[in-house]
């Protein structure tokens, strides 16, 4: 029974036990966005499918579980680069723990996915596809964090692992809901999209990461060049949406995107609480944004 336990309060108040507050997050909610966008894709305009119990089930899994896989196991191997990392401590950016906290982390880790797809799979009927995709996901995870891999810290090798992790997400989508694969445009758009925020994101991390002689692909680029990278991928990202997708909107939201980068960044340069400012406003309009595609069905089959 104790390799089935969990957390019982949500705030336990010490340094060397878990709580539920802090696998909230572990799992980064201030992200949870990017697992609904990732999910939501190819089910788009498919309204019979919020009468169904698979759907929910497996949107209620990329919220959740799935994050805390990959954001948990993350921070689980970089607990003294954390604690360094003024960043952390919150629900944006991930928790700050201890070793001793985290110890049970993988064992928690483990159960909240498996026990959640075994449901899926009963749910919807797709064990062999699921049997697949768990595995090859705990692997892709697995490789980013932990040795004798952890891309995360081979850089530039991250960003392919990056790229289909989170395609897995959609992938999951299409298996549970029994949905046809997305299209190519919307393919070459969640790239686009993946790849600029996983390199903004290191570029946060520029400081901390160069200190510990951790590489990324930011730290290997440097500051100047990383946010040139950025501003390409996100040029990219508005030629596939203006290639692809005839839709004013999500046409404006990636020209502005770009737009708003350039000014705040290049140009005029933001401290870490503008940072924070400018990711819950892009939340936000990514919100928005998502419910707007789903109703279009623009990266449905």
């Amino acid at each position: 029974l104790r390799l089935l336990s969990l957390p019982t309060v949500w705030d336990c108040g010490r340094k060397d036990q878990l709580d539920w507050k802090c696998l909230v997050k572990l799992s980064r909610p201030g992200w949870w966005l990017v697992h609904v966008w990732l999910y939501l894709a190819p089910t788009g305009q498919k309204y019979h499918l919020l009468s169904t119990l698979s759907f929910w089930l497996g949107l209620a899994y990329v919220l959740f579980p799935l994050n805390l896989l990959v954001y948990g196991l993350n921070d689980y191997t970089d607990v003294e680069l954390d604690a360094k990392n003024e960043r952390k401590g919150n629900f944006m950016y991930g928790a700050k723990c201890s070793s001793e906290q985290l110890k049970e982390l993988p064992r928690m880790i483990v159960m909240l996915n498996v026990v959640p797809i075994i449901v899926l799979a009963l749910v919807s009927g797709q064990w062999l596809a699921l049997a697949i995709w768990l595995p090859t996901c705990f692997a892709v995870n697995m490789a980013y964090n932990v040795e004798p891999l952890r891309l995360s810290s081979k850089g530039p090798f991250e960003l392919p692992c990056v790229v289909f992790g989170f395609a897995g997400v959609t992938a999951l989508a299409s298996i549970v809901n029994n949905l046809a694969w997305a299209p190519f445009g919307y393919w070459a758009h969640m790239s686009c999209l993946v790849l600029r925020t996983q390199i903004w994101t290191e570029f946060l991390d520029y400081d901390p990461d160069s200190a510990c002689g951790r590489r990324t692909t930011s730290t290997l680029l440097g500051k100047a060049l990383s946010k040139a990278l950025v501003v390409v991928l996100l040029a990219m990202e508005g030629l596939v949406t203006w290639y692809f997708f005839e839709d004013f909107l999500m046409r404006l939201f990636s020209i502005s995107g770009m737009v708003a980068f350039v000014a705040l960044e290049v140009l005029r340069g933001t401290d870490d609480k503008e940072k924070k400012k400018a990711m819950k406003a892009q939340n936000a309009l990514g919100l928005s944004l998502v419910f707007w595609i789903w109703h279009r069905g623009l990266f449905a089959a």
